[in-house]
């Protein structure tokens, strides 16, 4: 049957040229792990169903902040947000595979919009959030998993690599997830589902960290998921 298809939505960049892009280390992260890595670009909505029917995970990237505009929400004079086509495909995208058993991993932007998706509000920039003792995270810092949640289990650890470079975070998590992962300060870090489906999202980029035990696990049980959906 071949290696499963890991499907990763990507970037869009504006200029004289538009481009649809994708960093390398997804792309490596992804075969490194046995799957065969594909870009998705920003997707309307009648093809989504299309996609989906012929991938066997799916990524969602980083990138850059979700736009609350469409929510009547003013957007904080710090943030930097992404094309109005790729916010619009990325929600789609994501509301789509809240409805399906797809294995699936949200990594930085890519778990706020699992969440965002899915009704939650977020920290637009962290330093105005009034958060007491906040960390940069922009910077290395910490984030401690929960001893009985799936990740730690998938990771072997419950204190994974954090490579990370954020200024949004989620500020609630809603159903069908559960936070279980959080920085020193009380900042969300991790999500998973609450039901057995592999729906994982992390606010550190383990494609950076590629050769540390807790990112391989991670990346080789994504494309374990789906190889077993493939099945």
């Amino acid at each position: 049957m071949g290696a499963p298809i890991i499907a990763i939505s990507g970037d869009l960049k504006t200029g004289e040229v538009e481009v649809a892009r994708l960093k390398l280390a997804y792309i490596e992260a992804v075969r490194g792990a046995g799957g065969v890595p594909v870009v998705l670009p920003f997707l309307r909505a009648d093809e989504l169903g299309t996609v989906l029917e012929r991938v066997d995970g799916v990524i969602l990237s980083g990138g850059d902040d979700v736009d609350p505009r469409e929510r009547g929400v003013a957007l904080h004079a710090q943030a930097f947000p992404m094309d109005p086509r790729r916010q619009s495909a990325e929600m789609a995208l994501a509301r789509c595979l809240l409805e399906r058993d797809v294995p699936t991993l949200g990594i930085c932007l890519g778990m706020q919009v699992l969440c965002y998706a899915a009704g939650a509000d977020l920290h637009q920039h962290l330093p105005a959030a009034g958060i007491s003792e906040l960390l940069d995270h922009r910077a290395p810092h910490a984030a401690e998993l929960l001893p009985d949640s799936r990740l730690a289990g998938l990771l072997g650890t419950t204190l994974p690599h954090v490579v990370s470079h954020h200024h949004q975070a989620v500020q609630s998590v809603p159903q069908p997830f559960r936070p279980v992962g959080r920085a020193a300060d009380g900042v969300i870090e991790a999500i998973e589902s609450t039901d057995a489906r592999f729906f994982f999202g992390v606010q550190w980029h383990p494609e950076r960290s590629p050769d540390t035990p807790d990112s391989r696990a991670l990346f080789r049980a994504l494309v374990a998921a789906a190889a077993a959906r493939r099945k």
